[in-house]
């Protein structure tokens, strides 16, 4: 261990020896006016630091979580808004046939995925689908299917320690939302 220690106390005086020898090299000449003037855009960088490892972890865990669920929800807000149109342009009747081939095609294509997701991917999917559409998933459940299969889904979300009806607050789930702002680009629900 003091030989570590003293190998790494070695190498970092080794390396201000060397950067205060280069400090002290001036390069003479003249700057071309072309760089006078030139502005370089530098990226800005986010520092995180927690207070505790539970936050860490679970800022982490949610950036995975978000990746992993990012799909669904760019789809689910898309076929949302499709579904929302169709419900107001035609009848009753339409619409009904509509939502049910839709539902059918849905199962088909995403249900083994979706049912292989983890409780807390489920749990930061319904989050964030109701943060992108401005509705809790009880209320868009019960717009699209009705009230008693919204009960219904509502009972086993309660199973699975869900709540379809609980509004997303951005202050209550901040380790949720700075994970979303680190993303950055790579979180475009859109």
């Amino acid at each position: 261990m003091k030989r570590l220690i003293t190998s790494l106390v070695l190498t970092m005086l080794a390396c201000t020896a060397v950067a205060a020898q280069r400090d002290t090299t001036r390069i003479s000449g003249m700057v071309p006016a072309a760089t006078k003037d030139t502005t370089i855009e530098l990226h800005q960088v986010n520092y995180v630091t927690f207070k505790n490892k539970d936050d860490q972890m679970e800022y982490y865990k949610d950036i995975s979580r978000i990746r992993t669920v990012l799909p669904y929800i760019r789809m689910s807000k898309r076929i949302y808004t499709q579904i929302q149109e169709e419900k107001a342009n035609d009848s009753k009747r339409d619409y009904r046939h509509y939502r049910k081939d839709l539902e059918k095609d849905m199962k088909a294509k995403f249900e083994k995925e979706l049912k292989d997701l983890t409780i807390g991917q489920g749990k930061v999917m319904v989050k964030l689908i109701n943060r992108e559409t401005g509705n809790n998933c009880y209320h868009i459940i019960k717009d699209i299917k009705g009230g008693f299969s919204a009960f219904t889904w509502q009972i086993v979300a309660k199973h699975y320690s869900y709540d379809l009806k609980e509004e997303y607050d951005p202050h209550k789930e901040w380790i949720l939302e700075l994970a979303i702002k680190s993303l950055g680009v790579e979180y475009d629900p859109n």
